[in-house]
């Protein structure tokens, strides 16, 4: 195609009069890509917004005749193959700087829209408070569309967590329609307002939290998640940071883009219950069996759970489990006099009550 968007609008409107030439180029910001409302237009002339709005019907009406488009067929067929290809539908700016890419090296978004407008082959939706604004073919089957998407949803409020888009997809497949390619969902999952993709590529409702963390807790806690692995509070940090900059390319909630001091995150982990301190400064999340207090209390709890006498490499094993911690700092517990008794054979007991004659756990 050789001529640009904005050549092919403004050969469209060329017969126009004057008058008619700029209240087009003004509604539709075919100039300088900023479309004008019909009051700011009224004013330029002096005249209602509604009589504004009547003498754009009517020249919409004149140039939507057949025989003013047909040198348009070439960018028609363009914008219809491009749209098919994305499953008939494509959300309104997506579409826009895609056959803008495809025409022009400078920005003629709003030229691109005008055209599209003009054909009644192609169907514009407005945004509502489901839906983002999005373009569609006029064989499409909105309802159809509509009805798989509220169908997803329904399945999110039921599972009340967040799902891998594998996950999705096999549910729509089973339930909604078996036909749907891969492609195909994930643009209709896009398209949805109450539907999300968190910086780890999961989908949920909005109100998730999983997809929509409040906080450093709740981002820390999905990180470590994730992750699955005990880390100290200077990395945690550095991940939530990084995370806030791909948020926004994976249209995460805009909660993820606040970036957080070092500190902030360790003042806040240390008071929620869900997350451990396993060692200087490094966090674990209970839900792994990590368990909070000191190496001597973990010992304790150990030999009492155990309910019989452990051998010194049994124990430490075993303390790893539930604490960041060094051999020699196990050791050095286990040696503790006050609390453990070392038998003959080399095993150790907890001692349950300090007397003048240690009574000693015998198992």
């Amino acid at each position: 195609m050789n001529s640009t968007p904005l050549d092919l609008a403004l050969l469209v409107i060329k017969n126009l009069n004057s008058r008619s030439q700029d209240i087009i180029k003004k509604r539709y910001g075919l100039l300088d890509n900023k479309p004008k409302t019909l009051e700011a237009i009224g004013k330029d002339y002096k005249i209602t917004r509604e009589r504004v709005r009547q003498i754009i019907n009517a020249i919409l009406k004149n140039i939507k005749k057949p025989e003013n488009l047909a040198f348009l067929k070439e960018f028609y067929e363009l914008c219809f193959k491009v749209i098919r290809e994305n499953g008939g539908i494509y959300e309104e700016k997506a579409l826009l700087s895609k056959i803008n890419e495809l025409t022009s090296k400078e920005d003629q978004k709003q030229a691109i829209n005008f055209l599209l407008s003009l054909n009644d082959n192609f169907v514009f939706e407005e945004e509502n408070d489901s839906f983002r604004a999005f373009w569609r073919l006029k064989e499409f089957g909105v309802e159809k569309f509509k009805k798989i998407v509220k169908g997803i949803e329904k399945y999110f409020k039921e599972k009340n967590k967040s799902l891998t888009f594998e996950e999705i997809f096999e549910f729509v497949k089973k339930h909604l329609d078996k036909n749907i390619s891969a492609k195909v969902l994930e643009v209709y999952l896009g398209l949805s307002l109450n539907i999300q993709r968190n910086v780890f590529g999961e989908y949920g409702l909005n109100s998730l939290r999983d997809i929509n963390p409040n906080g450093a807790r709740e981002k820390a806690y999905l990180i470590l998640k994730h992750l699955k692995k005990p880390m100290h509070f200077t990395e945690i940090a550095k991940h939530l940071n990084e995370f806030s900059e791909k948020a926004q390319a994976v249209n995460a909630s805009l909660r993820w883009f606040k970036k957080v001091e070092v500190q902030t995150v360790h003042n806040e982990l240390i008071k929620d219950p869900r997350f451990v301190l396993i060692g200087r400064g490094i966090y674990a999340l209970r839900d792994w069996g990590y368990k909070p207090g000191k190496v001597i209390d973990v010992i304790k709890e150990i030999l009492v759970k155990a309910n019989k006498p452990l051998t010194q490499e049994k124990i430490i094993e075993e303390v790893k489990k539930y604490r960041l911690a060094k051999d020699n700092t196990i050791i050095l517990n286990l040696h503790n006099k006050r609390y453990f008794k070392k038998l003959p054979n080399k095993r150790f007991v907890l001692i349950r009550k300090k007397t003048s004659q240690p009574k000693v756990l015998e198992i």
